[in-house]
């Protein structure tokens, strides 16, 4: 299990890191003149309701996406968009809890309180997205492989809080799947364009080892997403233009 894991995590970061390495590339060399319809980088911000899988007394709670993410568009109605959240926050919310610990004193001071467990990832996943005729929605799905920073448990009684590493309690990768249904505002941002993100995350792997909330405790998300393209001052200025109609073409035509 281990070697497909690493097997996946390698081929996974190969071609990412080949596709956004290009985008990045070709945006610092080339600037704007590739900032297009069919090539930009855009900052990306969501903010996700994370939970995990049987852990008792748990209740969701909000964390944050941040990162940048390149765009291409493949053909009329396909796209492409390589991504990494540097900052990628998932909080875990239980009470009662109890502090583990090598410290009988504390650990009593500490027992059946309420707690907060605060996990930083990296995100990288690839969303392939498509866009149907005429419509302004997009329907996407992607792999993400998320790599541990750091993890920290923080345990609060009347007395004050205890914060615990909990590092060598967690799990270095967590990957999963994304579904995502996003619209396009094509005259958002001074006529940049936003795109407005709804997306669902499931992971496919235990977060914690050695049982240290339970046996199974797998990562899942609901998030709010927000990104931000960055393209020429004369495509926002046509993007916000709007669109003529066959109708009014025709009647300029006859004008």
């Amino acid at each position: 299990m281990k070697i497909q894991k690493a097997a996946i995590t390698i081929v996974f970061l190969l071609i990412t890191n080949i596709v956004f390495s290009q985008a990045a590339i070709l945006a610092l060399l080339f600037g704007e003149k590739v900032a297009t319809e069919k090539f930009n980088i855009s900052m990306e911000i969501g903010i996700p309701m994370n939970s995990f899988s049987n852990v008792e007394n748990s209740s969701a709670a909000t964390g944050i996406n941040f990162g940048i993410a390149g765009n291409v568009k493949l053909s009329e109605n396909w796209y492409i968009s390589p991504t990494a959240y540097f900052l990628s926050k998932r909080i875990l919310k239980i009470s009662p809890n109890s502090l583990i610990i090598d410290n009988p004193e504390l650990s009593e001071l500490y027992k059946d309180v309420s707690s907060e467990i605060l996990i930083n990832y990296t995100d990288v996943n690839v969303l392939v997205a498509y866009q149907p005729n005429r419509s302004n929605f997009r329907f996407g799905i992607s792999p993400q492989v998320s790599f541990f920073n750091k993890a920290r448990a923080t345990f609060k009684n009347d007395l004050g809080e205890f914060e615990q590493n909990i590092n060598e309690y967690t799990n270095n990768i967590d990957y999963g799947l994304i579904g995502n249904v996003g619209y396009f505002l094509k005259s958002g941002h001074k006529g940049k364009g936003i795109h407005f993100n709804l997306r669902y995350y499931q992971g496919f792997t235990d977060v914690f080892t050695d049982n240290f909330i339970s046996e199974k405790n797998k990562s899942s998300y609901v998030a709010f997403h927000i990104s931000l393209p960055f393209i020429t001052d004369e495509l926002a200025e046509k993007n916000k233009k709007p669109k003529k109609s066959k109708k009014q073409k025709k009647k300029n035509e006859e004008i």
